[in-house]
């Protein structure tokens, strides 16, 4: 079976090569009747989509997921002849024939069960009308295709037979690979899964388990980490953190499993150090070959806790869930041990969004006062990898900025395109070296024109966050790094001269308001939402900068073990800003040149060198 299997990745593979085009990516669009293959450079993307019809295959990049506004080719193979047109969806009808062919088809074959249409464009056309530019950020990938030819080109399509869509890193290091990094032999596996628990019918749960981990002889590394999600759970299950226990937990708790929230939850849960974290629409994640997650060691977790985030909007009953992570381990230790540091705004009420506002910024900082203190030892700092972006239903864009002395270098992470449903983990180009002293700034755009009241952080689905998860190595003695402006900072924005009660809490709906006499009474979640006009644009910026700028507390800890006393920080000026990114390189170009994106590569040596690779299999095995 194994000949088997390589012999087919050959023909596969050596037909790729007589073709000129080796997919480095893949991703399956519709199990069993539609996938989807593709290769970038610094310049274009080439796409093959193999399509289970004998009709017509669409395929295209869409703003939102659905029709309108979409750019997309449609392609068949009728009597021999190869069809193929750029277009543009205005709505739920026949797409147009785009003004500018954009996408090139580069072959097409139709054999009499399937429909393989291959094509390429750049990754900026520069016809900003009709097209959509393809970048690092999420692209909501639309599909369809129809079991009959169209009676002709110019004419009206019928509608598809089926559609769908799929958010992909189209542009990615980790995500969508074919070739995925070997697994040694001596690797072992270690599941983190949730007892088969029945799920509250709560809208959102937090729900916990405490597992020890298995008494190795030796140091191991984690090298690999997979969600596993009960089939039927994949929307509600919609993320997972493991948090480490470095405090010794009684052998008994291992397998005890409860509401995270709940009172009776043994006090030895409260583990802060975060391990792994997973969202909604992520795969398997491998770490580098220079890294791995130590486990067995002396000084490494010997308990570990996993928070599953239950979404069940229609608050059912029935559900029963098993699911969490599948780890893999080997004794084939690496160079570096690998940790994982969170950084943003912290989960309070201190992240407030006012309703109704399209573009709004919500900012969490991990100042240099904690990352000094937490590196001062590792003066050569150390390197982040990859990281995980993480907001909730109103989140549109997400930066992660790092800032050195004031002077901003380029973004750690972005995703301009940011979706609640697609939550992968990013692998970086090119690794971030952070030094003591730097500054993280976690920048969330939201938009919140479907609210008619305050949007406030906190955990539930319809709260928000705006959070960054950074893997990195070596260690360092930090894992959480997020801070908060106090609600009675900021509670000017609705009048001069506001006396606010003293409880220790940011909680907006403990807070009251003293005086004046017109406001007495209310919680100051009453007052921003009845008292301040959210509608003037005016107002919305002032309370956008006066979260940015008032004084913060930061939680600066390191794994559940110590607490960095930072006091209160005013958010440092920037004095060097990022340059802002020339957006009209189309127009400042010559004539058949193609501007440069950031990011993007090349996987053609990577790939062929897998193809030799597999032919030595087959030769030699």
């Amino acid at each position: 079976m194994f000949r088997v299997i390589l012999i087919v990745l050959l023909v596969t593979f050596s037909t790729a090569i007589n073709g000129k085009f080796v997919p480095t990516h893949s991703a399956v669009l519709d199990e069993d009747n539609y996938y989807l293959y593709w290769l970038y450079t610094k310049e274009t993307i080439t796409f093959e989509v193999q399509a289970k019809t004998t009709g017509y295959v669409g395929f295209g990049i869409s703003p939102n997921g659905g029709m309108a506004n979409s750019d997309i080719v449609i392609g068949w193979v009728k009597d021999g002849q190869k069809y193929f047109k750029d277009r543009f969806a205005t709505g739920k009808s026949t797409p147009v024939v785009d003004t500018s062919q954009d996408w090139t088809l580069v072959t097409a074959s139709d054999n009499g069960t399937w429909t393989s249409l291959r094509f390429t464009r750049k990754l900026k056309t520069c016809d900003t009308k009709q097209d959509i530019d393809i970048t690092e950020s999420t692209a909501r990938v639309i599909w369809s295709y129809h079991t009959a030819d169209p009676a002709s080109e110019t004419g009206t399509l019928p509608q598809h037979t089926k559609r769908g869509t799929k958010s992909l890193q189209l542009l990615s290091y980790g995500a969508g690979l074919l070739k995925t990094p070997t697994i040694p032999d001596d690797a072992i596996y270690f599941d983190i899964l949730q007892p088969n628990v029945s799920v509250p019918s709560d809208d959102t749960t937090y729900y916990c388990a405490g597992f020890k981990i298995p008494e190795y002889s030796q140091k191991h590394h984690v090298i690999k980490m997979e969600p596993v999600i009960q089939k039927g759970h994949e929307t509600l299950v919609h993320h997972i953190l493991v948090y480490a226990c470095y405090k010794p937990v009684n052998d008994s708790l291992h397998g005890f499993h409860g509401v995270c929230q709940n009172k009776n939850m043994p006090k030895e849960f409260n583990c802060i150090s975060t391990m792994f974290a997973w969202a909604i629409g992520g795969g398997a994640f491998y770490f580098p070959e220079h890294t791995g997650y130590p486990l067995g060691a002396e000084d490494s977790p010997k308990f570990l806790i996993i928070e599953t985030h239950f979404d069940n909007p229609n608050k059912r009953s029935d559900y029963v869930d098993a699911s969490g992570f599948r780890l893999t381990l080997t004794t084939k230790l690496r160079q570096y041990d690998a940790a994982i540091l969170a950084n943003g705004h912290a989960v309070t009420h201190g992240e407030i969004i006012p309703p109704g506002v399209a573009n709004f910024k919500t900012v969490g900082i991990c100042p240099s006062q904690c990352t000094s203190q937490a590196m001062a030892s590792q003066p050569q700092g150390v390197k982040v990898f990859a990281a995980l972006l993480h907001s909730h239903l109103l989140g549109r864009k997400i930066h992660v900025r790092h800032i050195r002395n004031g002077t901003e270098l380029p973004l750690i992470s972005f995703d301009n395109e940011y979706d609640f449903n697609y939550q992968e983990g990013r692998m970086l180009e090119k690794e971030v070296t952070l030094l003591p002293g730097d500054e993280i700034r976690t920048e969330c755009v939201t938009d919140s024109t479907s609210r008619t009241s305050l949007t406030l952080g906190g955990e539930s689905t319809n709260d928000e966050m705006c959070i960054s998860v950074l893997m990195l190595y070596p260690p360092i003695n930090l894992t959480d790094c997020s801070s908060s402006v106090i609600p009675q900072n900021v509670v000017d924005i609705a009048g001069p001269n506001m006396d606010i009660s003293e409880e220790q809490t940011t909680k907006l709906n403990v807070l009251h308001v003293l005086g004046p006499a017109q406001f007495a009474g209310q919680t100051l979640y009453q007052l921003f939402n009845s008292s301040v006009n959210w509608k003037d644009d005016v107002t919305v910026r002032r309370f956008e900068t006066l979260l940015a700028t008032r004084p913060r507390y930061v939680s600066c800890n390191v794994f559940g073990k110590i607490d960095y006393k930072v006091p209160m920080f005013m958010p440092s000026n920037i004095t060097k800003p990022l340059p802002v990114e020339n957006n009209d390189l189309c127009n400042a170009t010559t004539p058949g040149t193609t501007p440069q994106p950031s990011g993007g590569s090349t996987f053609m040596a990577q790939s062929i060198a897998y193809i030799f690779m597999t032919v030595f299999l087959v030769l030699f095995r």
